[in-house]
């Protein structure tokens, strides 16, 4: 057993198995164990990494639900021939990109505010702008193919959302605010940082709490004014960035 394996598990609030899932999930990912390949045994699993064998068992179970193995009674574990393709998601690092994003994506509102709001007192972020006026307040989940992937606060401002509600209601802002306002857009800025999921987000995201999660604040303003800022969360599963290292 690696002496440093209990300080390594301590450190996790996730609960055992779904740490050593973590494990045996990378080593598929890495080629460690490569398709078609039996997995070590249950006994060297539980040696190597000092859990129970139930705990192996509940991990093997949750990654037997995702398609990367399958158990044969009698013969042992073997990783999938073919393994589910990994969803990910380009970051956005200009507004352009973000308006092509958003409108791959579908949107599903969990809230919708009546009353008009006003944008937090800080938007955690650098923004010099005005922060003044009313908003419309939108909580979100976005959602592909593969199920939920990203939870969503907008503020809108209330004029700019009244002039169109029905298409704000049922689409991401982004696109449509591009639209109708694109070229009326003077200052947009975006900032990235990895945080623990929140109650919220956690049950929107089918998350542990406290899971990492990609956090992106985001705002566009007209002239000197915000009118727009978002908020998101998505798991950092499925979060990659692609740069070109010699564009300058």
């Amino acid at each position: 057993m690696n002496p440093s394996a209990g300080l390594l598990y301590s450190r996790s609030p996730q609960p055992l198995y779904l740490q050593v899932a973590t494990i045996f999930r990378r080593n598929i990912q890495r080629g460690i164990w490569p398709p078609s390949q039996q997995v070590p045994p249950l006994e060297s699993l539980v040696e190597t990494l000092g859990v129970s064998r139930a705990t192996v068992r509940q991990a093997f179970g949750l990654l037997e639900r995702e398609g990367l193995i399958h158990r044969s009674r009698g013969s042992g574990t073997y990783v999938n021939d073919e393994l589910p393709e990994t969803f990910k998601l380009t970051l956005p690092k200009t507004w352009v990109e973000t308006v092509a994003l958003s409108s791959a994506l579908g949107t599903t509102t969990i809230m919708e505010a009546n009353a008009d709001m006003q944008l937090p007192a800080s938007l955690g972020m650098d923004c010099p702008y005005s922060k003044e006026g009313s908003f419309q307040y939108l909580r979100r989940i976005h959602t592909t193919s593969s199920g939920p992937f990203c939870y969503t606060e907008v503020f809108l401002d209330r004029e700019i959302y009244r002039l169109h509600p029905g298409r704000y209601r049922h689409s991401t802002v982004a696109p449509v605010l591009d639209e109708l306002h694109g070229k009326e857009l003077t200052h947009a800025g975006q900032l990235l940082t990895i945080i623990e999921a929140g109650a919220d987000s956690a049950e929107a995201l089918h998350l542990p709490l406290s899971a990492p999660v990609a956090e992106i604040r985001r705002f566009a303003c007209i002239k000197e004014r915000v009118i727009y800022f978002a908020r998101l969360e998505i798991p950092t599963r499925y979060v990659q960035m692609k740069f070109d290292l010699l564009n300058t």
